[in-house]
């Protein structure tokens, strides 16, 4: 695994900047000024508006003994293990408390073939994952296609390599039977010098003529294995498309990305993207999410987006999903479900998923238009309800549960305040919304109307942007104007004072209203900083120069149908040092609710 983490700006150093109001009308009506706060070092904010920690009753419990439960229909959701690496077996009994039954782990090639030819499975890893498939669990390995005793340690280029992994992978699967679910082929293979052929080799097809060196054999012999290609970290869509052009989708069962990000919105945006990309070349592949987690300090926000990343993965069709890890790492903080023997609050939450979400049927999103609420239903009774405020009210005799599994006290049967944090619902017949008091949001809403996404030159000229492929994760930007960047809570513009590429984040109001902007600008303390401009229809309501951390609170905007409100970000004068994270909400004039900062 190669490092993975969300981008953090808190804790930087103070600034003082001058930000100016402007008024602006529509209709006769002013905008009169908000208030500007510049936020001082030390000074947090977390993400799921909610206070840290988890249920009471759930932290300080050890692993128990249990029976793995049934798997749940649809959706396999496993945890990755490194008993290959030396992890002690007695923490293989912490699957049974999260209740999964699927691991992914690997066994080295060149641990079994140190001879030509002979292979011996032997040692403790393999007893363990030998263990786990006596229990009934199922397997998920990860093989990198490298041993010493051929192509000189690379990953195997030349046919006689190729055909002597593919060799090795049918002695695996001879040895551990139908345990073994799916075979993922490389670890991460977008990152720097992970295919490293010999110089002249295109790393697409020769990745592709491994697979088809093994695929046909390894499905006559075993047919029940998944073969997945890809193993990006990210989910990388633009070095996969290089992929499914050299005919990687001929050759494998899956596609495998590692949807590492900051938040779990957006996601399900991206793996529909990825799809589209796989129509160019035929029919989509299924997308398995082979490892991923968020590493991020408050557990609530990582119990949050852990909830909220199942469902809105399962709803986009993928159905095999990973998280890393089981057990907490020290050089992967935040990213365990269990801290050596005891589980963490996310560990909670994971268990909360396998048994109130999973076993009810696959998730279907429920068409809000243009509301900034994740509502999903699952089953013939059950939701699932997040957002950035409003309230919602279910029918019938309801439970409600909050992210940890735990019943909410006097929940059922009234209305509920929308939150960031999901609410489970169970036994409702139906439901009805109540007054939105959040009317756009740039994360809940990203990449959907009525969002858009523009560059702007010095000159002012506008064009406009579409998801843009590249290694890594895909965002809105082109070829053009890179670094420039839009991402569901980052942005960077490029240039620099003297020719400027400003990265413009575009609402277009769909009717008449009166809202309070609130907005969260945050950086890490380098460059000359960048400069910011909120403005409706081309007239400046707000700007000045971000250093550090701004919050902008209740700024006043009205607008008629058409208008358009206006988040820019441009270079300062000197070029670099310029991402940015950022997260903007359009509120209900008086509804008090500043932009949650995301770092």
């Amino acid at each position: 695994m190669t490092a993975k983490r969300s981008m953090r700006l808190a804790g930087v150093a103070t600034i003082i900047v001058a930000a100016a109001l402007a008024a602006a009308t529509t209709n006769g009506s002013g905008a009169s000024a908000a208030a500007v706060t510049v936020v001082a070092a030390g000074a947090t904010s977390n993400g799921a508006g909610a206070i840290n920690g988890a249920p009471a009753t759930s932290v300080g419990r050890t692993a128990e003994a249990a029976t793995i439960p049934a798997p749940a229909t649809g959706f396999q959701f496993g945890v990755q293990t490194h008993f290959s690496q030396g992890w002690q077996p007695s923490w293989l009994a912490l699957t049974s408390q999260i209740g999964t039954r699927v691991i992914r782990d690997t066994v080295n090639w060149a641990s079994v073939e140190k001879t030509p030819g002979t292979y011996v499975f032997t040692g403790t890893a393999i007893d363990t994952l030998a263990g786990f498939c006596a229990t009934g669990g199922k397997l998920s390995l990860t093989i990198v296609p490298r041993n010493a005793l051929y192509d000189d340690g690379k990953m195997v280029y030349s046919s006689a390599g190729q055909a002597a992994f593919a060799t090795y992978l049918r002695k695996l699967l001879d040895r551990f039977g139908g345990c073994v679910t799916a075979l993922e082929i490389g670890n991460e293979i977008n990152g720097n010098n992970a295919l490293d052929y010999p110089a002249g080799y295109d790393q697409s097809q020769t990745y592709v003529a491994t697979l088809r060196a093994m695929y046909q054999p390894l499905k006559t012999a075993h047919p029940e294995v998944s073969i997945l290609g890809g193993s990006t970290n990210t989910i990388g869509t633009g070095f996969l498309d290089k992929m499914f052009a050299a005919g990687m989708l001929d050759v494998v069962d899956g596609v495998a990305v590692h949807p590492y990000r900051p938040e779990a919105e957006g996601i399900d945006l991206e793996i529909n993207h990825l799809n589209d990309v796989m129509r160019r070349y035929g029919t989509p592949k299924p997308v398995w999410a082979t490892e991923y987690s968020y590493g991020v300090p408050d557990p609530r926000l990582a119990s949050a987006s852990l909830v909220k990343s199942v469902l809105l993965l399962y709803a986009s069709g993928v159905t095999h999903a990973n998280w890393y890890a089981l057990v907490e790492q020290s050089g992967f903080p935040y990213m365990g479900l269990f801290a050596s023997n005891t589980i963490k609050p996310v560990g909670v939450a994971y268990r909360a998923v396998v048994d109130h979400i999973l076993p009810f049927g696959a998730p279907v999103r429920v068409n809000l238009g243009t509301r900034p609420i994740y509502l999903y239903k699952i089953g013939a009774d059950r939701y699932v309800v997040w957002g950035g405020g409003g309230t919602i009210a279910f029918t019938g005799t309801t439970t409600l549960r909050d992210m940890y599994g735990a019943v909410i006290p006097g929940g059922a049967g009234g209305a509920i305040t929308i939150r960031p944090e999901p609410v489970i619902i169970s036994g409702a017949t139906g439901y009805t919304l109540g007054e939105d008091s959040v009317i756009a949001d740039t994360l809940l809403q990203y990449g959907v109307a009525p969002w858009t996404y523009l560059r702007r030159d010095g000159a002012g000229k506008n064009t406009a942007l579409e998801l843009f492929d590249n290694k890594f994760t895909s965002y809105f930007g082109d070829i053009w104007s890179q670094p420039l960047r839009i991402n569901t809570t980052s942005a960077a513009p490029s240039g620099d004072g003297a020719a400027p590429m400003r990265a413009v984040i575009r609402y277009t109001a769909p009717k008449a209203m009166q809202v309070d902007l609130n907005a969260c600008f945050m950086k890490a303390v380098a460059g000359d900083g960048v400069d910011y401009r909120i403005e409706r229809n081309g007239v400046a309501l707000a700007n000045g120069v971000l250093i550090d951390k701004i919050m902008i609170t209740a700024l006043p905007v009205n607008v008629a149908a058409g208008d358009r409100i206006e988040i820019s970000f441009g270079p300062n004068k000197t070029y670099g040092n310029d991402l940015l994270s950022y997260h903007a909400t359009l509120n209900k004039r008086g509804a008090v609710a500043p932009a949650l900062c995301y770092a």
